[in-house]
Parts: C-alpha cells; structure tokens; sequence
C-alpha cells in the first residue's frame, strides 16, 4: 500500500490513482492569538483554551493510469470521510476534501495524468481497531496511550440512579433502566435509538493521557469504553 492512500474504506489504486508524493507529517498549530503590547518586545500570546488546535491541511499527489475513471474518481474524490496514508498505518484523520481537483497531462501523448488532492483534517491521528474496553470493578485504573484527551463513547450496564467519575469527571446518569451510551463525540446520550439527554447532568467526558481511574456508584454491571486514542502527530 505504499503507492496508495484510502478514502472512506477505499484504496485509491482500485480506481488506478498511484501516490507520487505524499505529504509531509504536519504537527497542528495551537489556537491562539497574538497582540503586540506598546512599550513591551515581542507579542502576548493568548490561548483560545487547553490543547485546542487547528486543522492541518496535507496534499497528495498522484498518477492516474486509467482515464476511463476518471468520472468515478471525481464521485469519490469528495466530501467528508475517514482519510488513511501509508507512512501513517494503523489509524486515519478525519478530513474533507477541499480542492477543485485537476487532471493534467504528466507528458503530451502519454496516457498517464496527474492530480493533487488536498484533504482538511482535524488535527488529530486516530487509532483504528482499538478494542472496547470492558469494566467490571469500579475504580479500575484506563491508561490513555495517546498524546492528547480522547472522546470516548461509554456504555453504563445498570438500573437506577447512576454516578459514573472518569478521573476528576463526574457524570449523574438518573432513572437508567437497562442501559444508557454517553457519546462525547456527538455530545448525546442515547439507548439504542431514543435520546436519553434528559437523563445525564454534567459534561460529557474525556480521558487525558496516561493512567486515569474509572469508578461507579450505584447499580453498575458493567462499563463498556470505545476509547477513541488520539494522537497529536
């Protein structure tokens, strides 16, 4: 997969693209703001908040081999997705696809053409296949590998009035009746498909790196975590 990215599950050499250069591995920016300050060198920086970053914008060029596609391409080659490079195995950024792109001959009479597709990713490379974690015993210790908080989505198992702590997080989960899913990336909570927003009171967790306890109070069975690590590349 060397000369292949993939877009949305999607290799890009199913379609004939070759990669002829990939991008180089960007470290997003922190959102900030700087002011100059009479009288003073330099500038202040302000922070929008904590480990809050920019987008990172990464270009691809490619080789198409097989113009008859190129239709097809230009169906795929578009909207939002999950964008996975091969110097970068083993996870994906989340991304749109930004550009008008362009087919342009490589040489005059040659049939090969070359594109460059310009991918918006949030700053953060995600894990893939990461396996949920499942808890039994409250205050059981999750170790975060990853460089940055992650969203995690947890599942509560129980009945009744629930008080779930992830670290210094604490969430009241009120009235639960078999079970009840707390989203943090989509910031709903659900079970199965009715909403269940009514029931929590608090934020809706993360889980900062390196070792971070998980404890419970009332009638818990069990806590099933799809951590979600990420990674600030």
């Amino acid at each position: 997969m060397t000369d292949s990215f993939e877009w949305n599950g999607q290799k890009s050499t199913d379609y004939g693209i070759h990669i002829t250069d990939q991008p180089s591995v960007i470290i997003a920016s922190e959102r900030a703001a700087f002011t100059q300050v009479p009288a003073r060198s330099g500038t202040l920086t302000q922070l929008e908040a904590d480990m809050v970053y920019d987008d990172v914008i990464l270009s691809v060029d490619c080789c198409v081999t097989d113009l008859t596609r190129i239709h097809e391409i230009g169906v795929w080659l578009r909207g939002a997705g999950k964008l996975v490079l091969p110097e970068q195995p083993g996870g994906y950024y989340e991304a749109r696809i930004v550009n008008q792109i362009e087919f342009a001959k490589v040489l005059r009479g040659r049939p090969n053409r070359t594109l460059t597709v310009t991918f918006r990713c949030h700053p953060f490379w995600c894990a893939s296949g990461v396996p949920d974690i499942e808890l039994t015993t409250s205050t059981t210790i999750v170790t975060n590998p990853g460089s940055v908080p992650s969203e995690p989505v947890i599942t509560v198992t129980g009945t009744g009035d629930i008080t779930l702590m992830v670290g210094q997080q604490i969430v009241e989960l009120e009235g639960v009746a078999g079970s009840i899913t707390i989203d943090t990336p989509l910031m709903e909570a659900y079970s199965g498909s009715d909403s269940q927003n009514d029931k929590m009171i608090g934020d809706f967790p993360t889980i900062p790196p390196g070792a971070v306890p998980v404890s419970w109070s009332g009638v818990v069975t069990k806590v099933t975590i799809r951590p979600n690590w990420r990674y600030l590349v």
